[in-house]
């Protein structure tokens, strides 16, 4: 390639390659958050029905990408409920409607604290405290609960009563003085027995959608392959467009399309 055309083309193809260096790494993004997603949905399909098994026995273990094996997997827990530090976790939008989960510690038998996801509240008509806010009975209580991760640390200001994340590090310090909160794990409730006479609204069942991760990720290849196909063709048709007026090939004729037919018989009906 002669320099001049380097020096014309060569900022083109950087471009070029850099846009599809960009693409390349957002396509691999895609892939990374699919896998991701598709490992979650993996641990509910494996654990969420399966039978309850006594939380003696379950070992919770973190694999190497950072999934809990054991989490949706349902527990029986005994313990007795302490309502007067119960909770409440805000903006947690339930089918478009603002409210809150409410979190109420487990006393077990061992002398351990579960912290316990009892559900959801909806919200009142100034969205910071929910409408109601209905507490378990009193009394030793059989849980049957499924096993979640804790939530990461948003950051936000602390409210009374109130968390803006299931972050189970906060509430061993909250709850330091009354036990030792299970960090590494909460349970969502599932049943318990005997009944309370008020629940918050049950949580439905995770979704087994993937989403659109891996459409994206082939559309951000496709887009990379545009740009050199795009890159091929200005270069190409630039070098004809120097041989034509050159004289060193015929020009290119253009194809008669229907709208130059159209002008021809209004010229010649004119």
């Amino acid at each position: 390639m002669k320099t001049s055309k380097i020096r014309k083309w060569g900022p083109w193809l950087a471009l070029v390659l850099v846009f599809s260096i960009a693409t390349s790494l957002l396509s691999w993004w895609q892939f990374s958050r699919r896998e991701e997603a598709v490992n979650k949905i993996d641990l509910v399909l494996e654990n969420y029905d399966s039978a309850p098994v006594p939380l003696s026995e379950l070992i919770w273990e973190i694999d190497e990408n950072g999934n809990a094996k054991s989490e949706w997997q349902s527990v029986l827990v005994t313990g007795e409920y302490l309502s007067e530090y119960t909770t409440l976790v805000r903006n947690r939008p339930l089918s478009g409607q603002p409210g809150f989960l409410q979190l109420v510690p487990l006393l077990l038998q061992d002398g351990r604290i579960l912290i316990v996801e009892r559900g959801w509240l909806a919200g009142s008509s100034d969205i910071t405290t929910p409408q109601s806010n209905p507490l378990p009975d009193s009394g030793i209580k059989e849980l049957v609960v499924r096993l979640r991760a804790p939530e990461m640390d948003l950051g936000k200001a602390e409210v009374a009563g109130q968390l803006a994340s299931i972050n189970l590090d906060l509430l061993v310090e909250r709850f330091s003085g009354i036990g030792k909160v299970i960090p590494d794990y909460y349970g969502r409730l599932v049943s318990e027995t005997p009944g309370s006479n008020a629940y918050p609204i049950a949580l439905p069942r995770p979704s087994l959608n993937e989403g659109n991760h891996l459409s994206y990720a082939f559309q951000w290849i496709i887009f990379g392959l545009m740009a050199f196909i795009a890159f091929f063709w200005a270069y190409r048709n630039d070098k004809r467009l120097q041989l034509e007026s050159q004289g060193l090939i015929a020009p290119k004729v253009r194809k008669r399309t229907l709208a130059d037919q159209d002008n021809e018989i209004e010229d010649a009906s004119q």
